[in-house]
Protein backbone atom coordinates (compact mmCIF):
# COMPACT_ATOMS: atom_id res chain seq x y z
CA UNK A 1 0.00 0.00 0.00
CA UNK A 2 1.04 3.43 -0.64
CA UNK A 3 2.52 5.93 2.13
CA UNK A 4 -0.56 8.00 1.83
CA UNK A 5 -2.45 4.34 2.65
CA UNK A 6 -0.32 3.81 5.60
CA UNK A 7 -1.50 7.07 7.64
CA UNK A 8 -5.08 5.84 8.28
CA UNK A 9 -3.73 1.82 8.72
CA UNK A 10 -1.30 3.26 11.60
CA UNK A 11 -4.14 4.10 13.57
CA UNK A 12 -5.59 0.82 12.95
CA UNK A 13 -2.48 -1.03 14.06
CA UNK A 14 -2.33 0.70 17.59
CA UNK A 15 -6.48 -0.36 18.27
CA UNK A 16 -5.16 -3.90 16.65
CA UNK A 17 -2.58 -4.62 19.28
CA UNK A 18 0.68 -3.17 18.19
CA UNK A 19 0.26 -0.46 20.47
CA UNK A 20 -1.80 0.14 23.91
CA UNK A 21 -5.51 1.18 23.72
CA UNK A 22 -5.84 3.62 26.91
CA UNK A 23 -8.61 4.07 29.61
CA UNK A 24 -11.82 1.53 29.53
CA UNK A 25 -14.74 2.77 27.79
CA UNK A 26 -18.47 2.78 30.01
CA UNK A 27 -20.71 -0.55 29.26
CA UNK A 28 -23.29 0.39 27.15
CA UNK A 29 -26.24 -1.14 25.60
CA UNK A 30 -24.51 -0.47 21.96
CA UNK A 31 -27.25 0.02 19.00
CA UNK A 32 -25.94 1.29 15.57
CA UNK A 33 -26.79 4.87 14.62
CA UNK A 34 -29.77 5.43 13.03
CA UNK A 35 -29.78 6.47 9.28
CA UNK A 36 -32.25 9.11 8.17
CA UNK A 37 -35.41 7.50 6.34
CA UNK A 38 -35.16 6.98 2.49
CA UNK A 39 -36.77 8.59 0.20
CA UNK A 40 -38.75 7.22 -2.05
CA UNK A 41 -37.17 6.57 -5.94
CA UNK A 42 -37.97 9.22 -8.64
CA UNK A 43 -39.75 7.59 -11.37
CA UNK A 44 -37.31 8.76 -13.98
CA UNK A 45 -33.39 8.48 -13.33
CA UNK A 46 -32.16 12.00 -13.74
CA UNK A 47 -28.89 13.66 -12.91
CA UNK A 48 -28.23 14.01 -9.05
CA UNK A 49 -28.77 17.65 -7.98
CA UNK A 50 -26.36 19.19 -5.53
CA UNK A 51 -29.46 20.87 -3.69
CA UNK A 52 -30.75 17.57 -2.84
CA UNK A 53 -30.62 16.95 1.11
CA UNK A 54 -29.76 13.56 0.66
CA UNK A 55 -28.17 13.54 -3.05
CA UNK A 56 -26.93 9.85 -2.88
CA UNK A 57 -29.74 8.65 -0.92
CA UNK A 58 -32.00 9.60 -3.89
CA UNK A 59 -29.38 9.14 -6.64
CA UNK A 60 -29.09 5.20 -4.10
CA UNK A 61 -33.07 4.95 -4.57
CA UNK A 62 -33.35 5.22 -8.00
CA UNK A 63 -30.31 3.19 -9.77
CA UNK A 64 -31.05 0.21 -7.09
CA UNK A 65 -34.12 -0.57 -9.61
CA UNK A 66 -32.55 -0.04 -12.93
CA UNK A 67 -29.91 -1.97 -11.82
CA UNK A 68 -31.86 -5.00 -10.77
CA UNK A 69 -33.63 -4.60 -13.84
CA UNK A 70 -30.71 -5.19 -15.88
CA UNK A 71 -29.04 -7.60 -13.73
CA UNK A 72 -32.28 -10.06 -13.65
CA UNK A 73 -32.53 -9.90 -17.63
CA UNK A 74 -28.46 -10.44 -18.05
CA UNK A 75 -28.68 -13.67 -15.78
CA UNK A 76 -31.89 -14.92 -16.77
CA UNK A 77 -30.16 -15.02 -20.36
CA UNK A 78 -27.36 -16.87 -18.74
CA UNK A 79 -29.90 -19.56 -17.16
CA UNK A 80 -31.58 -20.20 -20.28
CA UNK A 81 -28.30 -20.38 -22.11
CA UNK A 82 -27.04 -23.02 -19.76
CA UNK A 83 -30.11 -25.32 -20.25
CA UNK A 84 -28.08 -27.00 -22.82
CA UNK A 85 -24.63 -28.14 -20.61
CA UNK A 86 -27.23 -29.79 -18.48
CA UNK A 87 -28.79 -29.80 -15.16
CA UNK A 88 -25.47 -30.08 -13.48
CA UNK A 89 -24.17 -26.93 -14.91
CA UNK A 90 -27.16 -25.09 -14.98
CA UNK A 91 -27.41 -25.72 -10.96
CA UNK A 92 -24.35 -23.18 -11.23
CA UNK A 93 -25.78 -20.55 -13.52
CA UNK A 94 -29.51 -20.69 -11.25
CA UNK A 95 -27.15 -20.32 -7.78
CA UNK A 96 -25.31 -17.61 -9.36
CA UNK A 97 -28.76 -15.88 -10.31
CA UNK A 98 -30.45 -16.73 -7.03
CA UNK A 99 -27.51 -15.44 -4.48
CA UNK A 100 -27.48 -11.96 -7.06
CA UNK A 101 -31.15 -11.06 -6.67
CA UNK A 102 -31.36 -12.40 -3.29
CA UNK A 103 -31.36 -9.02 -1.69
CA UNK A 104 -28.28 -6.67 -1.45
CA UNK A 105 -28.33 -2.73 -1.41
CA UNK A 106 -26.61 -1.77 -4.49
CA UNK A 107 -24.35 0.48 -3.11
CA UNK A 108 -21.44 -0.69 -5.22
CA UNK A 109 -23.44 0.50 -8.44
CA UNK A 110 -24.80 3.86 -7.11
CA UNK A 111 -21.08 4.51 -5.86
CA UNK A 112 -20.06 3.90 -9.80
CA UNK A 113 -22.93 6.29 -11.20
CA UNK A 114 -21.53 8.35 -7.77
CA UNK A 115 -18.27 8.15 -9.61
CA UNK A 116 -18.95 9.78 -13.11
CA UNK A 117 -20.67 11.84 -11.47
CA UNK A 118 -18.18 13.68 -10.06
CA UNK A 119 -16.54 14.11 -13.83
CA UNK A 120 -19.71 15.26 -15.36
CA UNK A 121 -23.28 16.14 -14.91
CA UNK A 122 -24.62 15.98 -17.93
CA UNK A 123 -23.36 12.47 -18.88
CA UNK A 124 -25.48 9.59 -20.07
CA UNK A 125 -25.80 6.92 -17.80
CA UNK A 126 -25.83 3.54 -19.34
CA UNK A 127 -22.17 3.03 -19.49
CA UNK A 128 -22.23 3.57 -15.51
CA UNK A 129 -25.25 1.30 -15.29
CA UNK A 130 -23.88 -1.58 -17.30
CA UNK A 131 -20.66 -1.35 -15.22
CA UNK A 132 -22.74 -1.65 -12.31
CA UNK A 133 -24.18 -4.45 -13.46
CA UNK A 134 -20.95 -6.12 -13.87
CA UNK A 135 -19.83 -5.22 -10.13
CA UNK A 136 -22.37 -6.76 -8.67
CA UNK A 137 -20.95 -9.98 -10.11
CA UNK A 138 -18.10 -9.58 -8.71
CA UNK A 139 -19.68 -8.94 -5.93
CA UNK A 140 -21.47 -12.63 -6.01
CA UNK A 141 -18.22 -14.53 -6.89
CA UNK A 142 -16.76 -12.72 -3.61
CA UNK A 143 -19.41 -13.33 -1.53
CA UNK A 144 -19.70 -17.30 -2.82
CA UNK A 145 -16.24 -17.95 -2.00
CA UNK A 146 -16.26 -15.86 1.23
CA UNK A 147 -18.69 -17.74 2.65
CA UNK A 148 -17.30 -21.41 1.66
CA UNK A 149 -13.89 -20.62 3.43
CA UNK A 150 -15.39 -18.72 6.36
CA UNK A 151 -17.28 -21.78 6.80
CA UNK A 152 -20.99 -19.15 6.82
CA UNK A 153 -23.44 -21.05 5.77
CA UNK A 154 -26.58 -18.12 5.41
CA UNK A 155 -25.91 -15.14 3.33
CA UNK A 156 -29.14 -12.62 2.56
CA UNK A 157 -31.26 -14.38 4.58
CA UNK A 158 -31.23 -17.98 2.71
CA UNK A 159 -28.33 -20.38 2.27
CA UNK A 160 -24.82 -20.07 1.44
CA UNK A 161 -24.10 -21.43 -2.24
CA UNK A 162 -22.22 -24.34 -1.10
CA UNK A 163 -24.89 -25.09 1.20
CA UNK A 164 -27.38 -24.95 -1.21
CA UNK A 165 -25.02 -26.86 -3.54
CA UNK A 166 -24.39 -29.04 -1.13
CA UNK A 167 -27.70 -30.23 -0.97
CA UNK A 168 -28.65 -30.13 -4.75
CA UNK A 169 -26.09 -32.66 -4.82
CA UNK A 170 -26.30 -34.50 -2.01
CA UNK A 171 -22.70 -34.00 -0.89
CA UNK A 172 -20.83 -31.93 0.92
CA UNK A 173 -17.62 -32.13 -1.27
CA UNK A 174 -19.40 -31.77 -4.36
CA UNK A 175 -21.02 -28.46 -2.47
CA UNK A 176 -18.23 -27.38 -2.14
CA UNK A 177 -16.54 -27.92 -5.20
CA UNK A 178 -19.55 -26.46 -7.39
CA UNK A 179 -19.52 -23.91 -5.12
CA UNK A 180 -15.91 -22.54 -5.91
CA UNK A 181 -17.02 -23.25 -9.75
CA UNK A 182 -20.15 -21.41 -9.25
CA UNK A 183 -17.50 -18.39 -7.94
CA UNK A 184 -16.05 -18.57 -10.95
CA UNK A 185 -19.05 -18.59 -13.33
CA UNK A 186 -19.65 -15.28 -11.71
CA UNK A 187 -16.96 -13.42 -12.11
CA UNK A 188 -16.57 -14.74 -15.63
CA UNK A 189 -20.20 -12.87 -16.22
CA UNK A 190 -18.92 -10.17 -14.80
CA UNK A 191 -16.27 -9.89 -17.12
CA UNK A 192 -18.00 -10.67 -19.91
CA UNK A 193 -20.84 -7.71 -18.59
CA UNK A 194 -18.08 -4.96 -18.68
CA UNK A 195 -17.38 -6.10 -21.75
CA UNK A 196 -20.36 -5.62 -23.52
CA UNK A 197 -20.15 -2.12 -21.76
CA UNK A 198 -20.80 1.13 -24.83
CA UNK A 199 -17.56 3.55 -24.07
CA UNK A 200 -14.67 4.83 -25.99
CA UNK A 201 -12.35 2.25 -26.35
CA UNK A 202 -9.42 4.24 -24.30
CA UNK A 203 -12.03 4.05 -21.37
CA UNK A 204 -13.11 0.55 -21.21
CA UNK A 205 -9.43 -0.68 -21.49
CA UNK A 206 -9.13 1.75 -18.16
CA UNK A 207 -11.57 0.31 -16.89
CA UNK A 208 -11.02 -3.07 -17.10
CA UNK A 209 -7.34 -2.37 -15.80
CA UNK A 210 -9.43 -0.68 -12.59
CA UNK A 211 -12.06 -3.99 -12.40
CA UNK A 212 -8.82 -6.50 -12.14
CA UNK A 213 -7.17 -3.86 -9.61
CA UNK A 214 -10.57 -4.38 -7.51
CA UNK A 215 -10.25 -7.88 -7.89
CA UNK A 216 -6.13 -8.20 -6.91
CA UNK A 217 -7.08 -6.31 -3.49
CA UNK A 218 -9.45 -8.16 -2.52
CA UNK A 219 -8.32 -11.59 -3.07
CA UNK A 220 -4.88 -9.86 -1.30
CA UNK A 221 -7.15 -8.94 1.54
CA UNK A 222 -8.54 -12.12 2.03
CA UNK A 223 -5.19 -13.95 2.16
CA UNK A 224 -3.95 -11.56 5.26
CA UNK A 225 -7.48 -12.11 6.68
CA UNK A 226 -7.43 -15.96 6.83
CA UNK A 227 -3.38 -16.35 7.50
CA UNK A 228 -2.14 -12.71 7.91
CA UNK A 229 -2.13 -13.49 11.59
CA UNK A 230 -3.81 -9.98 12.55
CA UNK A 231 -1.04 -7.58 12.34
CA UNK A 232 -2.59 -5.17 10.33
CA UNK A 233 -6.30 -5.65 10.62
CA UNK A 234 -7.38 -2.16 8.71
CA UNK A 235 -4.52 -2.48 6.07
CA UNK A 236 -6.70 -6.22 5.50
CA UNK A 237 -10.04 -4.20 5.45
CA UNK A 238 -8.63 -1.52 2.80
CA UNK A 239 -8.06 -4.32 0.52
CA UNK A 240 -10.73 -6.95 1.09
CA UNK A 241 -13.43 -4.78 1.12
CA UNK A 242 -12.69 -0.69 0.49
CA UNK A 243 -11.02 -1.81 -2.91
CA UNK A 244 -14.31 -2.96 -4.24
CA UNK A 245 -16.55 -1.46 -2.19
CA UNK A 246 -15.61 2.33 -2.38
CA UNK A 247 -12.75 3.10 -4.60
CA UNK A 248 -12.96 0.82 -7.41
CA UNK A 249 -16.52 1.47 -8.22
CA UNK A 250 -15.49 5.43 -7.94
CA UNK A 251 -12.48 5.03 -10.24
CA UNK A 252 -14.93 2.48 -12.45
CA UNK A 253 -17.51 5.11 -12.72
CA UNK A 254 -14.55 8.31 -13.38
CA UNK A 255 -12.62 6.16 -15.80
CA UNK A 256 -15.96 5.93 -17.68
CA UNK A 257 -16.44 9.65 -17.90
CA UNK A 258 -12.99 10.16 -18.87
CA UNK A 259 -12.04 11.68 -15.12
CA UNK A 260 -8.32 13.43 -15.18
CA UNK A 261 -6.00 11.84 -12.74
CA UNK A 262 -6.13 14.88 -10.37
CA UNK A 263 -9.95 13.59 -9.96
CA UNK A 264 -9.22 9.74 -9.71
CA UNK A 265 -6.33 10.63 -7.05
CA UNK A 266 -8.80 12.45 -4.98
CA UNK A 267 -11.41 9.69 -5.63
CA UNK A 268 -8.97 7.04 -4.06
CA UNK A 269 -7.96 9.54 -1.04
CA UNK A 270 -11.39 9.81 -0.23
CA UNK A 271 -12.70 6.08 -0.75
CA UNK A 272 -9.19 4.58 1.27
CA UNK A 273 -10.71 5.82 4.48
CA UNK A 274 -14.39 5.59 4.03
CA UNK A 275 -13.96 1.86 2.66
CA UNK A 276 -12.00 1.03 5.87
CA UNK A 277 -15.15 2.72 8.10
CA UNK A 278 -17.46 1.02 5.76
CA UNK A 279 -16.20 -2.75 7.08
CA UNK A 280 -15.71 -1.75 10.53
CA UNK A 281 -19.54 -0.70 10.55
CA UNK A 282 -20.19 -4.43 9.00
CA UNK A 283 -18.13 -5.46 11.88
CA UNK A 284 -20.63 -3.78 14.88
CA UNK A 285 -23.58 -5.05 12.38
CA UNK A 286 -22.28 -9.27 12.55
CA UNK A 287 -22.46 -8.92 15.85
CA UNK A 288 -25.61 -6.59 16.94
CA UNK A 289 -27.16 -6.01 13.80
CA UNK A 290 -31.20 -7.36 13.54
CA UNK A 291 -30.94 -10.57 11.54
CA UNK A 292 -34.00 -9.74 9.80
CA UNK A 293 -32.25 -6.31 8.51
CA UNK A 294 -28.70 -7.95 7.66
CA UNK A 295 -29.81 -11.28 6.46
CA UNK A 296 -27.23 -13.35 8.45
CA UNK A 297 -27.61 -15.06 12.01
CA UNK A 298 -27.31 -13.34 15.47
CA UNK A 299 -23.96 -12.49 16.64
CA UNK A 300 -22.30 -14.60 13.46
CA UNK A 301 -18.90 -13.25 13.95
CA UNK A 302 -18.54 -14.37 16.85
CA UNK A 303 -20.44 -17.84 15.87
CA UNK A 304 -17.48 -17.95 13.38
CA UNK A 305 -15.11 -17.32 15.18
CA UNK A 306 -13.94 -14.80 12.89
CA UNK A 307 -10.76 -12.08 14.04
CA UNK A 308 -12.39 -8.72 13.18
CA UNK A 309 -11.13 -5.90 14.72
CA UNK A 310 -13.61 -5.70 16.86
CA UNK A 311 -13.24 -9.35 18.20
CA UNK A 312 -9.76 -8.78 18.78
CA UNK A 313 -10.49 -5.37 20.85
CA UNK A 314 -13.22 -7.46 23.11
CA UNK A 315 -10.65 -10.33 23.49
CA UNK A 316 -7.78 -7.58 24.57
CA UNK A 317 -9.63 -6.03 27.10
CA UNK A 318 -12.76 -8.08 28.03
CA UNK A 319 -12.47 -8.98 32.10
CA UNK A 320 -12.02 -13.18 33.04
CA UNK A 321 -15.36 -13.11 33.62
CA UNK A 322 -16.69 -11.51 30.57
CA UNK A 323 -14.62 -13.24 28.41
CA UNK A 324 -15.64 -16.46 30.46
CA UNK A 325 -19.60 -16.21 28.72
CA UNK A 326 -18.00 -14.99 25.24
CA UNK A 327 -15.95 -17.94 24.64
CA UNK A 328 -18.68 -20.10 25.60
CA UNK A 329 -20.20 -19.42 22.34
CA UNK A 330 -17.22 -18.14 20.01
CA UNK A 331 -16.12 -20.34 17.23
CA UNK A 332 -19.15 -22.64 18.22
CA UNK A 333 -21.86 -22.27 15.32
CA UNK A 334 -24.52 -24.25 17.33
CA UNK A 335 -24.05 -21.60 20.21
CA UNK A 336 -28.14 -21.35 21.07
CA UNK A 337 -29.58 -17.33 21.56
CA UNK A 338 -29.53 -17.57 25.41
CA UNK A 339 -25.68 -18.15 24.98
CA UNK A 340 -25.33 -15.47 22.21
CA UNK A 341 -27.31 -12.91 23.88
CA UNK A 342 -24.94 -13.07 27.25
CA UNK A 343 -21.78 -13.05 24.79
CA UNK A 344 -23.71 -9.60 23.24
CA UNK A 345 -23.94 -8.34 26.72
CA UNK A 346 -20.23 -9.32 27.50
CA UNK A 347 -19.20 -7.92 24.52
CA UNK A 348 -20.77 -4.45 25.17
CA UNK A 349 -19.30 -4.61 28.72
CA UNK A 350 -15.96 -4.58 27.52
CA UNK A 351 -15.98 -1.17 25.99
CA UNK A 352 -14.93 -2.28 22.66
CA UNK A 353 -17.55 -1.53 20.57
CA UNK A 354 -17.28 2.22 21.27
CA UNK A 355 -13.93 2.41 20.36
CA UNK A 356 -14.79 0.84 16.72
CA UNK A 357 -17.67 3.07 16.47
CA UNK A 358 -15.11 6.09 17.31
CA UNK A 359 -12.54 4.72 14.89
CA UNK A 360 -15.55 4.92 12.60
CA UNK A 361 -15.96 8.30 12.75
CA UNK A 362 -12.64 9.33 12.75
CA UNK A 363 -12.24 7.74 9.34
CA UNK A 364 -15.23 9.09 8.35
CA UNK A 365 -13.69 12.60 9.05
CA UNK A 366 -10.78 11.82 7.05
CA UNK A 367 -12.76 10.91 4.47
CA UNK A 368 -14.34 14.11 4.30
CA UNK A 369 -11.53 16.33 4.71
CA UNK A 370 -10.13 14.47 1.76
CA UNK A 371 -13.28 15.82 -0.41
CA UNK A 372 -12.03 19.41 0.41
CA UNK A 373 -8.79 19.22 -0.61
CA UNK A 374 -10.20 19.45 -4.31
CA UNK A 375 -10.00 17.42 -7.78
CA UNK A 376 -13.84 16.99 -7.07
CA UNK A 377 -16.56 18.92 -8.44
CA UNK A 378 -19.12 21.07 -5.72
CA UNK A 379 -21.79 18.42 -6.76
CA UNK A 380 -19.55 15.43 -6.57
CA UNK A 381 -18.76 16.46 -2.84
CA UNK A 382 -22.13 16.81 -2.15
CA UNK A 383 -23.01 13.38 -3.33
CA UNK A 384 -19.95 11.59 -1.65
CA UNK A 385 -20.85 13.44 1.71
CA UNK A 386 -24.14 11.97 1.61
CA UNK A 387 -22.35 8.74 0.27
CA UNK A 388 -20.13 8.83 3.51
CA UNK A 389 -23.19 8.97 5.87
CA UNK A 390 -24.73 6.05 3.68
CA UNK A 391 -21.53 3.58 3.80
CA UNK A 392 -20.88 4.46 7.89
CA UNK A 393 -23.80 4.75 9.41
CA UNK A 394 -26.07 2.22 7.65
CA UNK A 395 -27.94 -0.10 9.17
CA UNK A 396 -27.71 -3.25 7.10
Amino acid sequence: MSAMCAQYVSRGREMSGEANVDGRAEALHYAPPAMAARRPPPRKSAPVSPRNERPFVALLASVKPEIERRLEGFLDARVTGSRPLGSEVQALAREVRRLSMLGGKRLRPALVVAGLRTVSSTAKLEAALDAGVALELLHTYFLIHDDWMDGDRVRRGGPSVHVALAQRFRSEHKGNASAILAGDYAVALACDALAKVKAEPKRLRDAFSAFAEMQLGAVAGQQLDMVGQGKDVELGYALKTGSYTVEGPLRLGALLAGGKPSTLAALSRYARPAGVAFQLRDDLLSLFGDPAQTGKPLASDLVSGKRTLLLRLVLRRGKPKELTVIRRVLDKPRAQEPALRAALRAVEATGAPELVEKRIQELSEQALAELAGGGVSPAGRALLTDATQALCSRRT
